[in-house]
């Protein structure tokens, strides 16, 4: 199971057009992105002059997914607002 969300500067969820969850069964070459973990969590900002932050969660087991999908997207919300205390500065 994957969960997706992106936010725009100030903490805001920028409409993306796509589901804020799927799930797809697939075969993953990258190993950066596969776990066999119940779920794991990353924010990024992207690059680019929107300056857009993106909280991603997967995992194995919907309930563990769905309560790191609410961890990400809380931080996501406090790296888009407050992006030097994530370092995120020093890139604009």
């Amino acid at each position: 199971m994957t969960a997706r969300a992106v936010f725009i500067p100030g903490g805001e969820r920028a409409a993306t057009g796509v589901p804020e969850q799927w799930s797809v069964p697939v075969w993953e070459f990258e190993t950066g992105r596969y776990t066999d973990r119940a779920s794991a969590w990353r924010t990024a900002r992207r690059p680019g002059e929107g300056q857009e932050v993106e909280a991603r969660a997967r995992g194995t087991d919907r309930t563990a997914v769905e309560a790191a999908f609410a961890e990400a997207c809380a931080q996501a919300v406090d790296r888009a607002r407050h992006p030097g205390k994530y370092g995120d500065t020093d890139e604009w």
